[in-house]
């Protein structure tokens, strides 16, 4: 009866043990989470016409935030580091949408259905590259402390490159 009871507080132990470990695991990656949630639902929302259009949009986001001359001035006119990623982003939101609205015209026919891997693999990397961009470009990381898994994968500058392109190269593997 002894070895009974024994066996069944070690698998409680493990079992709140492993709980535990799953909610700390989600707490310091929250931010991929819910990036990578909002993600994958707008992929089976907008298809995958709408998903090779959002991860296009955002290279050519990038590049229209980036060359915008007024990008810094209108930046820099919201003063507080709240302010200046908020602008940042939303700057970077209408940069974005402006040419995912041009480009979903162009990706809506003739694409198909796109299975659970490579969806779940491209709205992964869809994230991963909004979060490098909020480190490196919006500044994010001056309003809200990353836990420090996050500011390994995604804070050293060495690593931005790879996060940028991580889209790109899921595309040209996964979308045939």
């Amino acid at each position: 009866m002894d070895a009974i009871n024994n066996i069944g507080l070690q698998v409680t132990d493990f079992a709140s043990s492993g709980a535990a470990n799953a909610q700390v695991w989600a707490g310091n990656f929250l931010a991929l989470l819910i990036l990578f949630g909002i993600m994958i639902a707008f992929s089976y929302k907008a298809g995958r016409g709408g998903i090779i259009s959002l991860l296009v949009a955002f290279y050519a986001g990038y590049a229209i935030y980036s060359l915008f001359p007024f990008t810094l001035a209108i930046i820099n006119a919201g003063g507080t580091p709240i302010m200046k990623a908020v602008i940042s982003i939303v700057i970077y939101g209408i940069c974005t949408y402006i040419p995912f609205h041009f480009i979903q015209r162009l990706t809506t026919g003739g694409f198909g259905v796109l299975s659970f891997v490579p969806r779940f693999v491209l709205s992964f990397l869809g994230a991963a590259f909004l979060l490098a961009l909020g480190y490196h470009v919006f500044h994010v990381s001056n309003i809200y402390t990353f836990p420090e898994p996050l500011n390994t994968i995604f804070g050293p500058d060495q690593y931005f490159f790879w996060w940028f392109i991580a889209p790109l190269i899921g595309l040209i593997f996964l979308v045939h």
